[in-house]
């Protein structure tokens, strides 16, 4: 995509990646560990629901489209600083949106929170596949992990404020404030980059276009995507899910919290993971795992083992969306395009996972909506092997020699 000026500082680079992803999970556990209480504010019912929360991957979709020409134009530090601090001001203003009881101003702030967390979503990967193709070692996992950090840190926070009588309000805005402070430091640290080499006409949006007609792309997307539903259908529905059980918010909040304790867990070794058994297999292992942990959590009424669930879910889920990412950055040249192709299918599809989940939730309970991502798995498990690493000369060349 582009070259770096000066030799970059890997350890800065990390974790300016890695602060990245923070922010973003910081944000994303923050509003959804209160959905309960958002659900309550707003009056909606289940199905009603699963269209509110559909409003933050079609703002991502809208963000999306353009985050690779947006980072190639202005720059990874401009473009991050910006929309960070766009989406603390979203966060903020949902916050008061919901104590006013307001839904087309909730609305709105949900859609503009999802737009920049999207641009954002496509920054850290790209960010941080490019400092973990430099390094000697796997870096990319530990990256991810800062994202569970995130998630754990706003579950945990949401429980704590639920626990002190802080409202939504309260909440939203002390996080948007250490949002906007940490990611802009982060967005600054990312290396300076010479302006891309001069393409021939319509060489970018050959390639832009034809990584959508890539079999090997296009099937490492579904399993992709498959991972980010059974993510987004834990962040979504899980706390929901549990009061529904008789949970309390806070400790709906607090399993929550566990399930990113075992994702954040999960990508701190993987790293090792990796290295040992290699790319393919992790994903393989990784879509078993997540299989039997969502099986075990619907069927919570016949073995009430909803931790034991929540705990197999988070560990088999910590490694699919990671190593589906590397996996399209083999080749440095079409990383970005490939890596902006793999989220925009995230977003597109993820669309969907409110309504869906939503409406078979309101028809047959929300236990029985899991079989959607239970569904996904089984898919991804057979779809695996396409992940094998390619083995071409600049996916070979764009590696560095690890130990």
């Amino acid at each position: 995509m582009t070259t770096s000026v000066a030799p970059p500082n890997i350890g800065l680079w990390f974790w300016a990646a890695a602060s990245i992803f923070f922010t973003r999970a910081l944000l994303f556990s923050t509003w959804l560990s209160r959905g309960p209480e958002v659900q309550q504010a707003l009056d909606l019912n289940t199905a009603q629901m699963g269209l509110f929360v559909m409003l933050f991957p079609l703002g991502g979709l809208a963000g999306i489209l353009f985050a690779n020409a947006l980072t190639v134009r202005f720059g990874a530090r401009a473009v991050g600083t910006s929309i960070f601090v766009l989406g603390a001001v979203a966060i903020a203003t949902l916050g008061f949106a919901l104590v006013d009881g307001n839904l087309p101003l909730a609305a709105l702030s949900v859609f503009l929170m999802g737009l920049p967390m999207a641009i954002a979503d496509f920054l850290g990967n790209f960010e941080g596949t490019a400092v973990d193709r430099l390094s000697p070692k796997s870096l990319f996992p530990a990256i991810h992990a800062a994202f569970g950090i995130g998630m754990l840190l706003g579950a945990g926070g949401a429980s704590v404020a639920i626990d002190a009588g802080w409202t939504l309000a309260q909440n939203y805005l002390v996080v948007a404030g250490i949002v906007a402070v940490i990611s802009v430091w982060g967005s600054l640290q990312f290396p300076n980059r010479d302006k891309p080499t001069a393409q021939p006409k319509g060489e970018e949006r050959k390639i832009s276009l034809g990584v959508w007609k890539e079999k090997r792309t296009l099937l490492i997307a579904i399993i992709g995507f498959s991972f980010i539903m059974a993510e987004i259908s834990a962040g979504t529905w899980v706390p929901i899910a549990l009061t529904v059980s008789g949970f309390s918010g806070s400790a709906a909040a607090f399993a929550f919290g566990v399930f990113w304790i075992v994702i954040t867990f999960g990508r701190i070794i993987g790293g090792f993971v990796v290295e040992k058994i290699g790319r393919y297999r992790t994903i393989l292992l990784s879509t078993l795992i997540t299989a039997s942990g969502i099986l075990i959590f619907m069927l919570v009424e016949l073995v009430a083992l909803p931790f034991l669930g929540l705990i197999l879910w988070g560990l088999g889920m910590s490694m699919g969306f990671p190593m589906s990412v590397a996996a399209m950055s083999d080749e440095p040249r079409k990383a970005p395009y490939r890596i902006n192709m793999i989220i925009t299918v995230v977003y597109i599809s993820s669309i969907t996972v409110g309504p869906a989940l939503g409406s078979l939730g309101e028809v047959a309970g929300i236990y029985v909506a899991f079989s959607i991502p239970l569904a996904l798995m089984i898919l991804s498990a057979i779809l695996s092997p396409v992940t094998k690493p390619l083995e071409t000369p600049e996916a070979l060349a764009g590696r560095a020699p690890r130990a």
